[in-house]
């Protein structure tokens, strides 16, 4: 019983976590784009934080990434600022949690779990992916590089994760792929494939 109570503690712990990045709360409530921006994109970095907003003739957007965590939190706006869909996601691949959805009048219409038939968690790819030495990016990184990335996918029917990394063998880089069940976290696929990083 007592460990039951720890795994619930911690999990709402690691919960919290993850959908907070300096009081940023994602949830169902309309919100304008409140930026003029003077260029396609503009980056602000607030300690450990680092926001970047872009805009063209199709809309805006604004994502957010914490120093210390390997979630971001996205917004889409419409080209006339309003709100268009927010969420979270991994700060290299899949959309996590509720992702809320509005039309361009700002009524709110669709919440997605996208979480939904994955009983393996986002959380439990963290402690897979640093158990078996798979670097996980947190914060934000230049494209330049590769960084590990964890999509969510279907196969055969099935919820999938799909974790894509590095490794080093005999001075010799490879790209490893690896699809997860969505259910149970057991790999069903492991492929490698020579990586040039040129």
């Amino acid at each position: 019983m007592k460990k039951i109570v720890i795994f619930i503690w911690l999990s709402i712990f690691i919960q919290c976590q993850t959908q907070n990045i300096k009081n940023t709360i994602i949830d169902s409530r309309f919100e304008v784009f409140d930026r003029n921006l003077d260029k396609s994109r503009v980056d602000k970095i607030d300690g450990l934080i680092h926001i970047i907003y872009t805009g063209g003739k199709t809309g805006y957007s604004e994502v957010g990434y914490d120093t210390n965590r390997y979630f971001m939190y996205v917004k889409n706006f419409y080209a006339s600022k309003g709100i268009e869909n927010k969420g979270w996601a991994f700060n290299q691949g899949a959309p996590i949690g509720l992702w809320y959805y509005f039309d361009e009048d700002g009524k709110l219409i669709k919440e997605e779990n996208t979480d939904e038939g994955y009983a393996f968690t986002p959380e439990n790819i963290i402690k897979y992916c640093e158990q078996n030495g798979i670097n996980l990016s947190k914060g934000y990184h230049e494209r330049d590089g590769y960084q590990t990335s964890v999509y969510k996918n279907e196969l055969d029917g099935k919820k999938v994760w799909l974790i894509s990394y590095l490794i080093s063998l005999n001075k010799q880089e490879k790209e490893v792929k690896l699809t997860l069940d969505g259910q149970t976290g057991k790999v069903i696929k492991r492929e490698e494939f020579p990586y040039d990083s040129y």
